[in-house]
């Protein structure tokens, strides 16, 4: 795809598509912060929207539809934030027309849109990148740092978490007469574990491998929606050859004597009136545990942007033996900064850096949703090899 890099030094206009809470509070601020890009329009079918982004960003051009928009000259960079089930369209669309693309998660319903998506940016030969933000998360990169150096040794169990409790009414479009928010109906793609966990096992996806042994799922509806209230998965990882063996049992795939591998466990939904755990990890010398989520999105409402850690409530514990003794040690805060995110698409642009968030590597988190979805709906477990 080296088609759509350019050695330009000229600054990147970026053309903003949906003004809600992520192009308002996420996108919009990384982007003005980021130097070699500037908003230079935005689209929104809400004329109280587009009010809103003019007086944030003085001199840009608002646009009543998405045609406008891509038809805009001063625009080479399109950031689609609008419900999920509009990604595919709006990003083979996009493609089309020549710009390059950088789509909000979660980056498509399926596989098959993805790929489609994918196809369209390779035959247009333009940049296309899922915005996973989450990887530049403080507690996800803390986690992925205390995992690389061995602080808990060989890992277990990981469970990742994000819950939340009553309900969970979604982001108003201010034009709609739907009683709830549109991540709350399954035709524009809601449910928690499809939005939430388009970051969880994109991370998963990081830390673990693209591909388990196989996963199960539960999820439970406590209301009267067609999304769940909340929800479980449960991915199950082959051994590495040095990881004690099994004694001759056989796993589910069949793998006689295979050694034991990580179990990496998924929740979301909104039943928790105490929180769970951000982060929980055990191994075999130690056990790690965080509450809380980044601080960034708080800040970014505030609007703050730039590089954080946890705030201090919500600092990591870690608990190791230490020369024989299980003691509590210090953990060094990994910075997060999704400032990091926008600076590398301008690199990957021209030509200085590879993309960091490749789409064809988001394929693999959709793949283990669908699984989930599949293992969910019909009680079974799903095998991947």
């Amino acid at each position: 795809m080296s088609g759509w890099r350019t050695d330009t030094r000229d600054e990147i206009g970026v053309g903003l598509a949906g003004y809600g809470l992520a192009g308002r509070v996420f996108h919009g601020p990384l982007v003005a912060h980021t130097p070699g890009l500037k908003v230079r329009a935005v689209f929104s079918r809400t004329p109280a929207r587009r009010d809103e982004a003019a007086a944030h960003y003085p001199g840009i051009t608002t646009h009543a539809t998405y045609e406008a928009l891509l038809d805009d000259p001063q625009v080479q960079l399109v950031v689609v934030g609008t419900p999920h089930d509009t990604h595919e369209p709006m990003v083979v669309q996009a493609a089309q027309a020549g710009k390059h693309v950088v789509v909000d998660k979660i980056m498509a319903l399926s596989v098959a849109e993805g790929e489609r998506m994918i196809a369209a940016a390779r035959q247009a030969q333009v940049l296309f990148s899922v915005f996973q933000n989450r990887r530049w998360d403080s507690d996800y990169l803390t986690l992925k740092s205390v995992l690389e150096q061995g602080l808990i040794g060989e890992p277990y169990v990981i469970e990742s978490t994000v819950t939340t409790y009553g309900a969970t009414p979604g982001y108003r479009n201010p034009t709609s007469d739907r009683p709830r928010g549109w991540r709350t109906y399954a035709e524009f793609g809601g449910g928690p574990m499809r939005d939430w966990g388009a970051h969880l096992f994109d991370q998963a996806v990081q830390l673990a491998g693209p591909q388990p042994l196989n996963v199960f799922a539960d999820f439970q509806h406590r209301r009267d929606w067609d999304v769940e209230t909340a929800g479980m998965a449960y991915l199950r990882y082959l051994g590495t050859a040095g990881s004690p063996e099994r004694s001759g049992q056989s796993d589910q795939a069949g793998r006689e004597g295979a050694p034991e591998g990580l179990r990496y466990v998924i929740e979301t939904g909104s039943i928790s009136a105490i929180q769970r755990p951000r982060w929980y990890a055990r191994g075999s010398d130690g056990t790690y545990i965080q509450f809380g989520r980044d601080a960034q999105e708080a800040a970014l409402n505030r609007g703050e942007v730039g590089p954080r850690v946890m705030d201090p409530e919500n600092a990591p514990r870690l608990s190791r033996y230490v020369e024989g003794q299980l003691r509590d040690v210090p953990v060094d805060q990994v910075p997060g900064n999704y400032l990091e995110y926008y600076a590398n698409v301008l690199s990957a642009l021209r030509s200085e850096a590879d993309l960091a968030v490749k789409p064809e590597n988001v394929l693999h988190s959709l793949r283990l949703i669908e699984a989930a979805s599949q293992s969910a709906q019909t009680g079974q477990v799903v095998n991947f090899t």
